[in-house]
C-alpha cells in the first residue's frame, strides 16, 4: 500500500512539473518559442517583430542621417524598452537576420545602403511580404513592416485590381486565424515623410531622387495589443514619437470604439436660429426646443468627444465623410473651432453642425461615421507609370494597396459594425 501512494505521489509530481513547465514556455502556430510572460492576454506584453524591408528602393532612406532613421531608431528603441521581446529583421524575398539585427541600440547607427545587402534585393514583392509577415503573427505578436510599399507585385504586371483581390485574401486569412483564436485582428498604416537620396525606381528604371519621399510603417496583430502598442509608442509627429509622420489610419475585424451618449453634447450657438434647446440629464436627447418660426430652417449642432479614434483630423472634418437619417436633417459643416461651455470637457471637440430642411421635424435622427479609406490615401497614390519622379508626396498603386487591406476587413465585418459610431438624438418636443 505505502509502494502504491509512493507511486501515486510521483506521478502527481511529475503531472505538476509538466504543467508548470508548459506555463512558463509555449510555442505558437509557427513553432517559436514565445516568452513566459505572453501566456495570459490581459497582463502580458506581446514579442515585438520589426520588419524592415531592404530592397534596392530603400536605400535612399539610408544614405543620410534622415527623418527615416530618426522614426525607425524611435520605433526600436521605444519597442525595446517597454515590451518583452523585440526582434528586428530583413525582409525581402525571405526574411533575413544578421548580427547587426541583434545591436538594436546601434542597429541605425550602422545602417547604410551596403549593410543592407542581405538576401535579394534586386526586387520585391509586396503580397509576399504580407503573407511571410502575417504567418509569423500569433495571438501575443505584433508585427511592424517598414516600406516604401511599392506595389510591383510578381506576374501580376499593371493588373493593379488582381494585386489589391491578393492583398485582400492574404488579409482575410489573417482575420479568421485570428478569430479561430479568440481575439480580434487590426491594422495600422501610418504614411511618414522623409529626406531621399538616391534612385527612386519605377519597374526597371531608375530616376535619381534628391528630396522628400513618404514610406509606411504598418502595425499588425491582435487588436488590444495593437491598440496598447499604438499608445505606447505614442505615434504623433513629435520629436519623442514618430518623426516625419504624415498620416494614420486604423481599421480593425471590430469597431475600434464606440461614441458614447456622455460623450456627445447638442448646444445652440451662434448659427443656430433655436431660441432655447433644453438637453435632457445625458445632454445629448433633447426634452424641448423653443424654435424661431420665422426662420425657414431649423439649424442645430451636435459636439463630439473624439479623442480615443485613432486617425487624421481630416478624416473627422470631412463631412462627407458622416451619414445621417431620416432624410430631412443635412450635415452642413464639420469643425473642431467652435466655442462651446456645454463641451469644456472634451479634449478634442468635433461640431457637427446641421440643418432641418422647412422645419420639417422629426423625433429622431441617426448620424453615423462611416468607416470607408479616408482621402488621403487616393490624393497619395497614382497608378500610370510616369517616367518621371512623381509628386514628393506621392507612392505607386498605394490606394490599391490600402483598398485591398481595407476589403479584407469590410468584408469580415458584420452590416452593424461597419460604421466607426452609430449616435442617435431624440428631439422629444417643439415649440
Amino acid at each position: 500500500m505505502r509502494k502504491l501512494l509512493a507511486i501515486l505521489l510521483v506521478v502527481a509530481l511529475a503531472v505538476v512539473g509538466i504543467l508548470i513547465g508548459r506555463q512558463s514556455s509555449r510555442v505558437d502556430d509557427n513553432g517559436h518559442f514565445l516568452p513566459p510572460d505572453t501566456a495570459t492576454l490581459k497582463t502580458a506584453k506581446p514579442v515585438v517583430r520589426i520588419y524592415m524591408e531592404n530592397s534596392g528602393s530603400m536605400n535612399g532612406y539610408v544614405t543620410t542621417n534622415s527623418q527615416f532613421k530618426n522614426a525607425l531608431g524611435h520605433l526600436i528603441t521605444k519597442a525595446d524598452g517597454f515590451y518583452s521581446g523585440t526582434r528586428l529583421d530583413f525582409i525581402n524575398q525571405g526574411i533575413f537576420h544578421t548580427p547587426m539585427c541583434d545591436d538594436l541600440d546601434n542597429f541605425v547607427l550602422n545602417l547604410n545602403p551596403a549593410s543592407m545587402q542581405v538576401g535579394n534585393t534586386s526586387s520585391t514583392d509586396i503580397n509576399k511580404i504580407f503573407k511571410m509577415i502575417l504567418d509569423h503573427t500569433s495571438r501575443d505578436t505584433i508585427s511592424v513592416l517598414v516600406s516604401d510599399c511599392m506595389y510591383d507585385v510578381d506576374n501580376v504586371g499593371n493588373l493593379l485590381s488582381a494585386a489589391a483581390t491578393s492583398t485582400t485574401g492574404t488579409f482575410m486569412k489573417a482575420i479568421r486565424r485570428a478569430r479561430d483564436d479568440k481575439h480580434e485582428f487590426a491594422t495600422v498604416i501610418m504614411q511618414c515623410m522623409s529626406e531621399f537620396s538616391g534612385n527612386y525606381y519605377e519597374g526597371n528604371q531608375a530616376i535619381a531622387c534628391n528630396g522628400q519621399r513618404p514610406y509606411y510603417v504598418i502595425v499588425m496583430g491582435n487588436l488590444e495589443q495593437v491598440t496598447d502598442f499604438c499608445h505606447h509608442m505614442e505615434l504623433e509627429d513629435t520629436a519623442t514619437g514618430l518623426p516625419g509622420l504624415t498620416h494614420k489610419y486604423m481599421i480593425s475585424s471590430e469597431p475600434t470604439w464606440q461614441l458614447d451618449n456622455m460623450t456627445a453634447r447638442i448646444f445652440a450657438s451662434d448659427f443656430t436660429n433655436a431660441v432655447r434647446i433644453q438637453a435632457n440629464h445625458d445632454g445629448l436627447n433633447v426634452r424641448k426646443v423653443t424654435i424661431d418660426q420665422e426662420q425657414s430652417n431649423f439649424n442645430f449642432a451636435l459636439g463630439l468627444g473624439v479623442s480615443h479614434l485613432f486617425t487624421d483630423l481630416s478624416y473627422l472634418l470631412d463631412k462627407d465623410n458622416y451619414e445621417v437619417e431620416p432624410s430631412q436633417y443635412k450635415i452642413t459643416d464639420v469643425n473642431d473651432e467652435a466655442k462651446f461651455t456645454e463641451c469644456d470637457f472634451f479634449r478634442h471637440p468635433i461640431c457637427v453642425q446641421m440643418v432641418v430642411l422647412g422645419q420639417n421635424y422629426a423625433p429622431q435622427l441617426t448620424l453615423r461615421l462611416k468607416n470607408k479609406v479616408p482621402a488621403w490615401v487616393s490624393e497619395c497614390s497614382y497608378n500610370k507609370r510616369l517616367g518621371t519622379l512623381p509628386e514628393s508626396h506621392q507612392s505607386y498603386a498605394i490606394y490599391e494597396m490600402v483598398e485591398g487591406i481595407y476589403s479584407a476587413f469590410y468584408n469580415s465585418m458584420d452590416t452593424n459594425s461597419r460604421d466607426l459610431f452609430q449616435l442617435q438624438v431624440k428631439f422629444e418636443g417643439y415649440e
